[in-house]
């Protein structure tokens, strides 16, 4: 799906989280908090990737990021007419590194933990500092990255035991899937705050689309105790095609991806 559906994810995210990411900051001087430094890792089930939320106000020119070793890994400045403009909230994803497949197109599961195992080492734990600057001072925040990625939502239903989508009942349509209680890796605890729901019509597409596309979406946010879904029958269509995301999302931020699929009858 559309990586442009997960911007939703990572604000909500900011939401929750983005309050306390400048706690620990002295203010000095011009310094100001940013409303948001969010930093988190998404893993689906064939590739895992850096996202980064920063939020803040009054605008601001110039943008850069240092990892837990005080690296430099982000550097962004407005030019012309964007310096003049301002900033005043950034989202971006890392470019994915795709898990391997064996000779059948099919993700390989014995290739997946080296690949993770280097993304992580260039992405280390820790504090991942941000600043900001403004005309007359710096706007600061400190985004915390982990490593504790939740594993893949299982998806109950709708499912299909062939390789077609399965035919639901639109009046009758729930989304199910098991509850996440183990880590990506390992049988360790997970504490998942919240899961999300995004539909999409994939077929047909719109006529016009808008700036998110196509398709007509839908996303609802669900407390981490609620591992199913009702499809309201007025968002379906007859005759359509829909995919769908369940996200699991961490404590610290860090979501895992499972997708599903259906059509509705003619």
């Amino acid at each position: 799906m559309k990586r442009y559906t997960r911007i939703w994810l990572v604000v909500v995210i900011a939401l929750s989280l983005g309050a306390t990411a400048s706690l620990g900051l002295t203010q000095e001087d011009n310094e100001q908090p940013l409303g948001a430094a969010v930093v988190i890792i998404e893993t689906t089930d064939n590739d895992i990737e850096l996202q980064v939320f920063v939020d803040g106000s009054p605008t601001w020119k110039h943008l850069t990021i240092e990892d837990p070793n005080e690296r430099r890994i982000f550097n962004l400045k407005t030019q012309r007419q964007g310096r003049k403009q301002g900033l005043s909230e950034l989202f971006y994803a890392s470019s994915p590194d795709a898990f391997p497949e064996d000779e059948n197109g099919e993700i390989d599961p014995d290739g997946i933990p080296a690949v993770v195992e280097a993304f992580l080492d260039r992405f280390p734990a820790g504090p991942y500092e941000m600043e900001a600057t403004l005309a007359d001072g710096e706007l600061e925040g400190e985004g915390i990255l982990t490593h504790v990625i939740p594993a893949l939502p299982e998806i109950v239903a709708p499912v299909s035991v062939t390789d077609d989508p399965p035919i639901v009942d639109p009046n009758n349509l729930v989304i199910e899937w098991q509850p996440v209680t183990r880590n990506f890796f390992d049988d360790s605890d997970v504490v998942i705050i919240e899961y999300q729901v995004i539909l999409d019509q994939v077929n047909p597409l719109r006529a016009e689309p808008w700036v998110d596309g196509g398709t007509r979406r839908t996303l609802i946010n669900l407390p981490g105790d609620v591992t199913q879904l009702t499809v309201p029958p007025e968002f379906l269509l007859p005759g359509a095609q829909y995919e769908f995301e369940v996200l699991a999302i961490e404590a610290s931020g860090n979501s895992t991806i499972s997708v599903g699929e259906f059509v509705t009858p003619e």
